[in-house]
C-alpha cells in the first residue's frame, strides 16, 4: 500500500482518539506538499503501536479526500445518523461508533456541512464523556475546539495538542481496546463510504484505494485478536472482518517501487512508484455487501 507517513503523524494520532477524529484539510509543521503523478490523493497514516509492533491504518480523511477530489458529489446517506447515538449502550459500541462518526466527520467537512459538523462533533463528545475520555482532556482545550469548529487550521492546532493527554490517560488505565474499537470502527466507515462509491460510479481511483485496504485489514484483524475472548461482540467482530480479508484475497495487486525524489528547497516530494489494482464486479459487489453488513451490526 502506498503511504507516506513521516510527515503526518500529528494527524495520525488525532485520528486515533475520540476527540482526534476531525480531519482537516492538513497543514504539516513543515508544510510539505505531497505530489503523485497517477494519483494526486493525500496518502497520511494512523501510525499504531500495539505490543511493541507498528501497524499503519489509512486515516478517515483518506476516503474523503479522494471522493471529493473525483468531483463525485456529497451523499449524505452514506453516513450514520446523528441520531442514533442513543442506541449505544455498550463501551464496545460507543468507542466503535465514535471511530465511524469521525469518518462522517470527515466526510462532512471535506464537503464543508458545517451545521452537521457541528452536531457529529457534539455526538463524539457525547460518546467520549459516557467513555470517560473525555476527562481526560483539559476544559480550555475543548472550548477553543468548540469555538473554531468551523476553522480547519485553527482547529487542527488544537486537536494535535490532545494526543498526548488521551494516549497517556488511556494507557494509565489500561484501556488500550478503547482506542482499538476507534480505529477499527473509523477503518470500517471509510470502507463502507468506499465501497458504496465505487459501487455506484466504477471510479478507477476510488476502486485502487479500496483495493489498497488488504492489509490495513490484516493490521486491524491481528491488533484485535487479543480480545477476541473478550465477548460475544468481539467474536463476531473478528470473524466477521476474516471472512471479509478473504474476499480481499481475490484482489490482484501490483506494484512497482521507484524511488522518490525530494526537493528540499521547495519542500516538494515527488512519488514515482505506482500502483494498480484489478477488482472483478463479482469481488466488488461482495465486499460491498460483507462490509455494510459488518457496519449494520455496529451502527444498528
Amino acid at each position: 500500500m502506498l503511504s507516506i507517513t513521516h510527515n503526518f503523524k500529528n494527524l495520525g494520532y488525532i485520528l486515533f482518539f475520540a476527540f482526534i477524529l476531525i480531519s482537516c484539510k492538513t497543514k504539516t509543521d513543515k508544510d510539505i506538499n505531497i505530489h503523485i503523478p497517477s494519483r494526486e490523493i493525500d496518502t497520511s497514516s494512523v501510525i499504531l503501536k500495539y505490543n511493541n509492533t507498528v501497524f499503519t491504518i489509512p486515516s478517515s480523511y483518506q476516503a474523503a479526500f479522494i471522493i471529493k477530489q473525483n468531483q463525485i458529489n456529497f451523499n449524505k446517506e452514506l453516513i450514520n445518523p446523528a441520531d442514533n447515538v442513543s442506541n449505544y449502550t455498550t463501551n464496545f459500541h460507543k468507542a466503535l461508533n465514535i471511530g465511524i462518526y469521525g469518518t462522517d466527520l470527515s466526510y462532512l467537512n471535506m464537503y464543508e456541512q458545517i451545521p452537521d459538523v457541528i452536531s457529529y462533533f457534539t455526538v463524539i463528545k457525547k460518546l467520549s464523556q459516557e467513555l470517560d475520555i473525555h476527562s481526560a482532556l483539559q476544559a480550555e482545550i475543548i472550548n477553543e475546539i468548540e469555538k473554531n469548529i468551523d476553522n480547519p487550521d485553527t482547529l487542527l492546532h488544537y486537536l494535535s495538542n490532545t494526543y498526548k493527554q488521551i494516549d497517556s490517560y488511556l494507557k494509565a488505565s489500561n484501556r488500550k481496546e478503547i482506542g482499538v474499537l476507534i480505529v477499527t470502527g473509523g477503518w470500517i466507515e471509510s470502507l463502507y463510504i468506499l465501497t458504496q462509491t465505487a459501487l455506484e460510479t466504477k471510479n478507477r481511483q476510488i476502486i485502487n484505494r479500496l483495493g489498497e485496504q488488504k492489509h490495513p485489514l490484516d493490521n486491524l484483524i491481528e491488533i484485535l485478536s487479543p480480545y477476541y475472548y473478550n465477548s460475544d461482540e468481539y467474536t463476531s467482530l473478528i470473524d466477521a472482518l476474516v471472512d471479509l480479508a478473504y474476499e480481499f484475497d481475490g484482489i490482484v495487486y501490483t506494484y512497482s517501487y521507484e524511488e522518490p525524489v525530494t526537493d528540499k528547497d521547495k519542500k516538494h516530494t515527488l512519488i514515482k512508484s505506482k500502483s494498480n489494482i484489478v477488482l472483478s464486479d463479482y469481488h466488488l459487489k461482495t465486499i460491498t455487501n460483507k462490509i455494510a453488513s459488518i457496519r449494520t451490526n455496529i451502527i444498528y
